[in-house]
């Protein structure tokens, strides 16, 4: 049976992991600027992510003793988390503007 380094892959995944933990800005970005309480965000999706990805964290850094890749999962749960929170923030202003207690 052909051995295979699978170094090379988990260095992969790593980098490519911690990419996409840039690639939530523009969501992070748009959920800041939202008008109509960040409607369109789907709580429920963010939040599973963000737990899968914290558990990847977990995974990675407890079972496998890789700390680049634990350290990527854990930026894409804090990128989920940013934009929970942020949503969070939209439709509670939204919520007192419509009930007349201005923006907080």
């Amino acid at each position: 049976m052909l051995e295979l380094n699978h170094d090379w892959l988990i260095a992969a995944f790593s980098v490519s992991n911690s990419v996409r933990a840039l690639f939530y800005l523009p969501q992070v970005i748009a959920v800041a600027r939202s008008v109509d309480g960040a409607r369109d965000i789907a709580l429920s999706t963010w939040w599973m992510w963000a737990a899968n990805n914290a558990l990847g964290a977990v995974y990675a850094g407890v079972v496998m003793y890789h700390r680049v890749l634990a350290i990527s999962f854990l930026l894409s749960a804090v990128a989920c988390l940013v934009i929970i929170a942020l949503a969070l923030r939209a439709r509670r202003r939204m919520n007192r503007c419509r009930n007349g207690l201005g923006v907080a």
